[in-house]
């Protein structure tokens, strides 16, 4: 016969904790765990004031996620706040990628390959830094705009592909730790699964304007 469950009620006052932690105490915890998921979920997402400009970084090299706070303040002095909340919020999402790597650290390499395939399949970046041999897969895939995509060619033939030096572009131009090889790309538009949402495509075209205010 299975043993009787009490319930709370029917537990005597100097035993009651002690029933709940025997009864009680793992759904507890689960319980909070869950709450405090969705608090972070909530905070990181839903209520996150949303970014002006976000770029992906992607490349075999290391790229120093320390970098971003020099450069996000750099960003502070150009005319990017897009959203008129009188912010300047700039967003990097970081991929490393390196071949010679992934002998030692199987795991790690895995899971930036899965990293870069949710960000391009999100279609939501725009600017993309990348080092040769990204530069390379994405040309394979389709993800690399051309100079007819923006406002001005800047002396380039329309079909020819986006690839600017990345230390030729403000405010990355000051910035020495950055390593040699990064270009500046653009998603193409059409690649970027727009729809029918006008949302989308001012969203795409501010992040055309933000290359063209760092090309002058």
């Amino acid at each position: 016969m299975a043993d009787h469950v009490y319930k709370p009620s029917e537990v005597p006052k100097g035993q009651r904790w002690q029933h709940f932690l025997d009864y009680y105490k793992t759904p507890f915890i689960v319980g909070v765990l869950l709450i405090i998921a969705a608090i972070f979920i909530l905070r990181t997402i839903v209520f996150a004031p949303e970014k002006d400009v976000t770029i992906l970084m992607a490349s075999e090299q290391y790229i120093d996620y320390e970098i971003t706070g020099s450069l996000n303040e750099d960003f502070q002095s150009m005319p990017l706040d897009f959203d008129g909340d009188g912010e300047v919020l700039i967003s990097f999402d970081f991929v490393h990628l390196d071949p010679t790597a992934q002998p030692q650290d199987p795991e790690y390499y895995k899971a930036q390959q899965m990293k870069l395939m949710a960000v391009l399949s999100s279609a939501t970046t725009a600017l993309q830094v990348v080092d040769e041999a990204l530069y390379e897969y994405l040309a394979e895939e389709e993800l690399i705009g051309t100079y007819g995509e923006l406002s001005d060619t800047y002396g380039h033939p329309p079909e020819e592909a986006i690839k600017i030096p990345l230390k030729e572009l403000r405010p990355f131009s000051k910035h020495q730790t950055l390593p040699d090889g990064l270009f500046m790309t653009l998603r193409p538009k059409e690649a970027m699964l727009l729809g029918n949402s006008e949302k989308k495509l001012e969203k795409y075209y501010t992040q055309v304007e933000a290359l063209e205010l760092m090309i002058q």
